[in-house]
């Protein structure tokens, strides 16, 4: 089978955090090793030739790509392509700290691959790190990227989901206080959690009948009513519900005990809040994990790990997340052309 080529985007990110950093590597990675995945960065141009030079050290040559001009005949192989869209100079720019002033930049490289997305231009985009503050300071409309990406797709059926060959794990509750979780968790949100996580596994990640595992709330799971309400009045009816779809769910689950060995029998997780996801997957998948935005018309990964700004500048950031992000984008956009093609 001819593999077909596919531009993948990648947001540049902070320009004070390793975004431009990972950009430039995992752009030099597939350089390498696979030329049918051809990344773009969209960012600044300047901040990515600093980073290339006086970082990285790099002899890759950078390729500067208009926003208006056609992939197809601007796009260099062997070339590192940058799309810019900086508004200002980033000679000020300092790495390792937040940099406000370039927030609604930031917004924009998201914005225009989301846009380029849209409109067939790239097969998706892996967006490298942000900052909340940063962003929220200098004028953005939101903080997170999540949030910003349900906005620019008119989308509220959208889920976060983390991805590794070890691991696959959905939120149903995102960045919110802990004390919050228990009065955000309806069944209506247990239920489009489910719905929207068993449709990516479906189509976006090609699993006929993936077998789902469902946490608990509180520890063990509740038992039975004598340490909270939550599984057996909002979860386990949910539960039933899919059980009697036929589909293949089971829970709720104690975490404590699951993620011991159990979790290696489901192909898909559903967390109820943050950290109850994040603290396993993250000592089982650091840096080969992947963030997905699952339910989006269009695809966006990123990796699992922040700005970084303690090791920003210094030419020692993993860029190994980012390569699997760029990898998964590539893979989802062959399942969904599968899906219609069936």
């Amino acid at each position: 089978m001819v593999q077909e080529d596919c531009f993948i985007g990648i947001t540049m990110g902070d320009p004070g955090g390793i975004g431009p950093e990972i950009a430039i590597k995992s752009s030099e990675y597939f350089i390498k090793e696979n030329r049918h995945v051809k990344p773009v960065i969209f960012g600044s141009f300047e901040q990515i030739d600093n980073v290339s030079k006086r970082i990285i050290k790099t002899k890759t040559p950078l390729n500067l790509i208009s926003p208006e001009s056609s992939l197809k005949s601007s796009y260099k192989n062997g070339k590192i392509n940058v799309i810019d869209l900086s508004s200002k100079p980033y000679e000020a720019v300092k790495l390792g700290v937040i940099n406000p002033e370039c927030a609604k930049d930031v917004e924009r490289y998201i914005e225009t691959a989301v846009d380029f997305s849209l409109n067939g231009k790239i097969c998706g985009f892996a967006t490298a790190p942000i900052n909340k503050n940063m962003m929220l300071n200098g004028g953005a409309r939101f903080g997170g990227h999540t949030e910003l990406l349900g906005y620019l797709t008119g989308s509220d059926d959208f889920a976060m989901l983390f991805y590794s060959k070890k691991i696959i794990i959905v939120l149903a509750t995102i960045h919110i206080p802990l004390s919050n979780v228990p009065v955000k968790m309806t069944k209506d949100l247990v239920k489009k959690t489910i719905n929207t996580s068993l449709n990516w596994m479906k189509i976006d990640f090609g699993k006929e009948n993936p077998r789902v595992a469902v946490l608990g709330l509180n520890p063990h799971a509740g038992e039975n009513g004598m340490i909270g309400n939550e599984e057996k009045d909002v979860i386990m009816p949910v539960v039933e519900e899919f059980q009697n779809k036929n589909e293949n769910i089971e829970g709720p689950f104690p975490a404590d005990s699951f993620f011991a060995k159990k979790y290696k029998d489901f192909d898909l997780i559903v967390s109820m809040y943050h950290d109850q996801a994040l603290i396993p997957f993250k000592l089982l998948s650091f840096n080969k994990g992947v963030n997905v935005t699952a339910g989006l018309k269009i695809i966006r990964t990123s990796p699992v790990h922040g700005t970084a700004y303690d090791i920003a500048g210094k030419n020692i950031a993993d860029y190994g997340s980012m390569v699997e992000s760029i990898k998964l984008v590539r893979k989802i956009s062959e399942n969904r052309n599968k899906w219609i093609g069936r």
